[in-house]
């Protein structure tokens, strides 16, 4: 997100960076955290105090799919990885999609983040 240097407003995201966010957006907001859509959210937050192991890592996968194919209709999902990361102790993820409606050379975009324990 950039700032106007002219006004000083924050600048919209459009395209390619808008969907991003709003995927990341999607995934870490919590149910019941959005006034007036309480039901908008995931449940991620919770499986992150669970063991760190590929049961956990799976159910993450499972509930990113689903809140992405009921939250976002701009894209179709076309992977979702979630591995484990001993180091950091938490969950590494790739989402792999494509922008529905968008024809360029990059069909299949990707993003990346880290899933950590946050109180």
């Amino acid at each position: 997100m950039g700032i106007n240097p002219v006004t000083k407003d924050v600048l919209n995201t459009t395209g390619e960076t808008a969907v991003k966010r709003a995927l990341y957006n999607i995934i870490s907001t919590r149910k019941g955290e959005r006034f007036y859509r309480p039901d908008l959210g995931s449940d991620i937050a919770n499986y992150l105090f669970e063991p760190l192991d590929a049961a956990t890592a799976s159910l993450i996968s499972q509930e990113i799919e689903y809140v992405i194919r009921k939250y976002e209709p701009r894209v179709d999902l076309v992977r979702v990885d979630v591995d484990l990361n001993y180091e950091r102790n938490g969950f590494d993820v790739v989402l792999a999609f494509e922008i529905i409606g968008v024809n360029t050379d990059v069909q299949v975009r990707e993003i990346d983040f880290f899933l950590e324990r946050t109180r």
